[in-house]
């Protein structure tokens, strides 16, 4: 236990579980590469891709309506897996409810374990099974219209599933779907049809792994020559690789690529206002079309994320999807973008962490912190200090108790007198306790300034099939 200063005076809590040691990797290399196409502006499209893994581990299973039930094949003691579903014809990306427009995201549900057990539905209410129901936590809000992934695991519960002694062998099922058919708010006159595939990754869980980068250098500051031999990225690359060897994961390649000059024009700033990324022809979302097939996490550094009205946002980072559609890039949600502008800041650098004084490492921090995303992670504690992630040995941050000011801690979770309610940080969020930390962890939602990553995070994310085997 350690004593820390709460709202209710000093209180002793649980210490913070340690976070995972870092393994010894190669220095990754440094390629260039293609500029990506089309020549020239194709227009809005919505291309449905391949997986960048080979034939053997890939289930394709055709094209889809939602209500139709398919199945795909988990050998035993499989991992985990991933469902992605891409729209090949489209009639609607936005699903009108009462009181709120969202996302027609596609979602396989109801899932069902061989012997019919449901193992994840969309609907559920209420408690749910810990080892079944609630394990593939899917997180809606980061998932666009058109394309979308169910990745499993990224639980506490899921791991322990995946770890002891893996997912039940044999047939899996589940009805294809979307927010249109699940919610009835909208009932288009045709349903979008959806081309599925599942990928399954069998077990056991490397200890190990290994993860590719591609950089697309949408900035009118660097071009992919120049960049090769630039200190910042350098600085960048050798940072990036440090937090990722933290999950046992290891860099092997960063492939610098330009883009065509009528996508440097249109997409180096570029909107992130959350009803303009609901569109699938939005820049945003057209963007990651740019991103060449591989097995890589696909990177996008922008000169600048502005909201609707062309203000300047405090944003440094965006998903394209949370998770990803890992191994598919090339489609609407294939990515992330990061801003760019401090890339060949050197100045302050260190071989310590310093986000906030060095260029690079804030650059590779966030980067990071976005392939966090993509690969299934999310916040440990959101910004109201209310809403904390599904794995248990991340610390959390509650609000009403970590809040020490009274008169922050009245506003937690909703300001009484109608104003933002209170959103913890760094000042609030740093004490070495399970429920007034996380400052310390690099998917905390502000930029941390120690980037670490505990044991149950590096194996959501050695689980994902982005990561291939050393």
């Amino acid at each position: 236990m350690l004593c820390t200063p709460t709202s209710a005076g000093s209180v002793c809590l649980p210490v913070s579980a340690a976070s995972a040691s870092p393994i010894t990797c190669v220095a990754p290399q440094i390629l260039l590469g293609s500029p990506p196409g089309p020549a020239s502006d194709p227009g809005c499209r919505n291309p449905v891709v391949e997986s960048a893994l080979s034939p053997a581990d890939v289930q394709h299973l055709g094209i889809h309506s939602p209500g139709d039930q398919v199945s795909f094949n988990v050998p035993a003691r499989a991992t985990g897996f991933s469902i992605v579903s891409q729209a090949v014809s489209t009639n609607t990306s936005l699903v009108d409810c009462p009181g709120e427009v969202i996302a027609n995201v596609p979602v396989p549900s109801p899932l069902l374990t061989p012997g019919d057990k449901i193992f994840f539905d969309i609907t559920a209410k209420g408690p749910q099974d810990p080892t079944m129901a609630s394990l593939a936590s899917f997180v809606i809000a980061g998932q666009p219209p058109y394309t979308a992934a169910l990745t499993f695991p990224n639980t506490t519960a899921g791991l322990n599933l995946a770890l002891d002694g893996g997912l039940p062998g044999g047939e899996w099922k589940f009805e294809v779907n979307d927010f249109a058919n699940e919610l009835g708010c909208y009932v288009p006159s045709e349903p979008n049809t959806y081309d599925v595939t599942a990928v399954v990754s069998p077990g056991p869980l490397p200890p190990t792994g290994e993860i590719a980068v591609d950089l697309y250098l949408v900035t009118n500051g660097l071009d992919a020559g120049s960049a090769m031999k630039a200190a910042g990225l350098q600085a960048f690359v050798s940072r990036y690789a440090s937090l990722f060897a933290q999950a046992g994961v290891c860099l092997s390649t960063v492939t610098l690529h330009d883009v065509p000059s009528w996508a440097l024009d249109k997409y180096s700033s570029v909107d992130v206002d959350y009803d303009v990324v609901q569109d699938p022809c939005s820049d945003f979302r057209q963007m990651f079309t740019l991103a060449e097939a591989g097995r890589s996490m696909a990177l996008f550094l922008v000169d600048d994320m502005v909201l609707a009205n062309g203000h300047t946002t405090g944003i440094i980072g965006f998903d394209g999807a949370i998770p990803g559609n890992a191994t598919f890039n090339g489609t609407i949600a294939g990515g992330a973008a990061v801003l760019g502008t401090d890339l060949l800041s050197t100045s302050g650098c260190t071989a310590e962490y310093q986000p906030t004084i060095c260029g690079p490492d804030l650059v590779a921090g966030v980067s990071a912190h976005e392939t966090g995303h993509f690969l299934g992670l999310v916040h440990p504690t959101e910004q109201t200090g209310n809403v904390f992630d599904p794995l248990k040995d991340t610390a959390s941050c509650v609000c009403a108790l970590c809040e020490t000011d009274p008169s922050a801690a009245a506003a937690c979770s909703y300001n009484p007198d109608g104003g933002q309610p209170t959103f913890v940080d760094s000042s609030v969020c740093s004490s070495a306790t399970q429920l007034c930390g996380g400052a310390n962890l690099l998917m905390f939602w502000t930029v941390s300034t120690k980037g670490e990553i505990t044991v149950e995070q590096a194996a959501v994310i050695r689980a994902n099939p982005l990561i291939s085997a050393p």
